[in-house]
């Protein structure tokens, strides 16, 4: 009942997103409905699917400050919540300097801060709209024919940019980490970042010099901002594929050796399974964006701000849904393999000198063969072992 729960939480910010766009878009449209002649009604339902104008600018704007509000305070709950897992242990003492990853700490924080940067700068085009101009044609005047190279459009570009850059950059090194540090394994998807990355910088750079009225629809715009969707979208599913058949394969070696692990199989399923859930609500919500891109409909802004809020979000709830599951799985017998490796039954392989029988306990450096097992973990991580699974590293690392 406990995960359905959580499963329920993590995804009602992205079904609230949905909900949002289409209750404004559907208002939107019947207004203009019950005011048009029936004979009038059919060429018009054709231009809501050409024309971005059965959503000004001004309602997207607006509607983007709204939903950004509503997700930053998500964000900023479960950004804290991530730095406690990632500083306090769960004992509630601060760990030691070593102990911490600063990498994710670093990560976190930087995300938050682009997250903020982005609210800060919504509100500040909102208001040159809705406070600052008195001129003819009110707030929709003044983005229809502004100036896509202003600072305000330029920054929350740069902070789209940033913050896909650092969420997909965890992401790949979140990847090495679980593959022990094989570079091999994150060629491409280093590559598709990589290249995410420099088109999302030409984008900034296109929008900094145009000097036009112009939407992200502009033409030069187009074939960039088409392959950094694209190349998201394949470099998370890459990744979390990766990570999820990384686990899953330890979880079936482990219960194919007959090893013995107290929640150690129910524990990797979890993880594997947050995931895949964490991973779909970033998915989704950059394909929803891509098809309102490509649709030149004007709910790509609220969606777009959204995204910078998300990628945060997503990310902490990984650290935060992993640390509540082992809590709750460790809860009674952490203080009593805290200090030491978890030992397991084996049927002995090749015993040398030494007769064993079914059932009898080994430890990890008496049992043959077992360095071709995860066979040996501290409960906070899995066991250092030739193929690459270093102890102490899955928890805080995904």
């Amino acid at each position: 009942m406990a995960g359905q729960t959580l499963y329920v939480r993590e995804w009602t910010p992205f079904l609230s997103l949905l909900y949002l766009l289409l209750a404004t878009e559907l208002h939107s449209e019947s207004v203009l409905l019950r005011q048009t002649p029936q004979r009038q009604l059919r060429p018009l339902l054709h231009a809501f699917t050409m024309s971005p104008s059965s959503f000004p600018l001004g309602t997207a704007q607006l509607v983007a400050l709204y939903m950004q509000a509503i997700f930053y305070g998500m964000a900023l709950i479960t950004v804290a919540y991530g730095l406690r897992v990632l500083l306090w242990s769960r004992d509630g003492h601060l760990k030691s300097k070593a102990s911490i990853n600063w990498i994710m700490v670093a990560a976190t924080l930087a995300m938050f801060t682009i997250a903020t940067m982005e609210v800060a700068f919504g509100f500040q085009h909102s208001l040159q709209a809705f406070v600052n101009y008195t001129g003819p044609g009110g707030p929709n005047a003044v983005f229809n024919d502004d100036d896509i190279s202003s600072w305000v459009n330029v920054m929350m570009t740069a902070d789209y940019a940033m913050q896909t850059f650092i969420g997909d950059g965890i992401m790949a090194y979140r990847c090495y980490v679980v593959y022990g540090g094989n570079w091999k394994i994150v060629v491409v998807p280093v590559l598709l970042w990589l290249a995410e990355t420099a088109c999302g910088w030409v984008i900034v750079y296109i929008e900094a010099t145009l000097h036009t009225a112009a939407t992200l629809n502009e033409e030069r715009l187009v074939p960039f901002i088409t392959s950094v969707l694209s190349l998201t979208l394949a470099m998370t599913t890459m990744t979390t594929g990766l990570i999820v058949y990384r686990i899953l394969k330890i979880n079936s070696a482990m219960a194919s050796q007959s090893v013995t692990r107290v929640g150690g199989g129910h524990k990797l399923t979890h993880i594997a399974r947050i995931l895949i859930e964490s991973g779909l609500i970033y998915t989704t919500s950059v394909v929803v964006f891509f098809c309102t891109f490509l649709a030149n409909n004007n709910s790509q802004y609220p969606v777009s701000d959204v995204i910078v809020q998300l990628i945060p979000i997503c990310f902490t709830l990984i650290l935060i849904r992993v640390d509540q599951g082992v809590a709750i799985q460790t809860s009674t017998f952490q203080q009593s393999i805290v200090s030491k490796p978890i030992t397991f039954a084996l049927r002995p392989v090749n015993p040398v000198g030494v007769a064993a029988s079914e059932g009898t306990v080994f430890p990890r450096s008496n049992v043959s063969g077992s360095r071709n097992l995860v066979d040996t973990c501290m409960i906070d991580g899995m066991g250092s072992n030739p193929d690459g699974w270093k102890a102490g590293q899955l928890d805080p690392m995904v």
